[in-house]
């Protein structure tokens, strides 16, 4: 029995190895749009207890200004918290595997034009098929996380996501990408600004300004790129 076990192991071992080996190495950049629409609520992680704070002190301020002057300010809910916005995303990466596996690592880069965020995405789980000469077909699973920033200091925020990906490789060098987000959390928050929020005739500042944030289910992106 342990001589059986011993030759197991050096077979797995010596698969291993020649694995290794034969390991491929290759860089990628995909040029893709994400569009995020996170949305806000008193229950959303790491954020909801921000989110109340800010759809009251801001109604209170109203109330109590309309009081005052007799004006009719509208109200606002967590809703208008949401981020709503199409990030520009360009993500360098390095692959690392075999015929059948391989292994992925990304450093997304995202702009829109009021977010910019700047991230690494994981992805350990790899399974890739040849369907034809000049066309190889794969699906990845693992997730991404970034810094998430808007224009002006004080602001501190992140995007985390679980994704999944289905694409195809053309012709060696070229690549094309679907990805799926089971969940997507993110955000963005202004501490400093937040506790200070006034709301007078001159200074009527939206806490979507200094705070926005949500999560979503079923996001859906497409990418192009290259590999080399």
């Amino acid at each position: 029995m342990a001589h059986r076990t011993v030759a197991v192991l050096v077979a797995t071992l010596a698969s291993l190895d020649a694995t290794m080996a034969s390991a491929e190495t290759r860089g990628t950049l995909r040029f893709g749009a994400l569009a995020l629409d996170l949305q806000s609520s008193s229950d959303t992680p790491l954020f909801g207890d921000q989110v109340s704070h800010a759809v009251d002190r801001y109604n209170a301020a109203v109330a109590a200004y309309d009081r005052a002057s007799g004006a009719t300010t509208a109200r606002i809910d967590a809703s208008d918290l949401a981020v709503t916005e199409t990030l520009v995303v360009v993500a360098p990466g390095i692959e690392v595997g075999g015929r059948h596996y391989f292994f992925r690592l990304e450093a997304p880069i995202g702009y829109a034009a009021d977010l910019r965020s700047f991230g690494v995405g994981l992805y350990p789980l790899n399974l890739q098929a040849r369907l034809h000469r000049g066309l190889t077909a794969y699906v990845s699973a693992g997730g991404t996380a970034s810094w998430l920033d808007r224009p002006g200091p004080g602001d501190v925020g992140g995007l985390v996501a679980v994704r999944a990906a289905a694409g195809a490789r053309i012709a060696s060098h070229f690549l094309f990408e679907i990805g799926y987000s089971a969940f997507a959390l993110g955000g963005n928050v202004n501490n400093q600004r937040l506790e200070s929020m006034s709301l007078t005739v001159d200074d009527m500042r939206h806490p979507s300004q200094v705070l926005a944030a949500g999560e979503e289910r079923g996001l859906v992106d497409i990418s192009l790129g290259v590999t080399y």
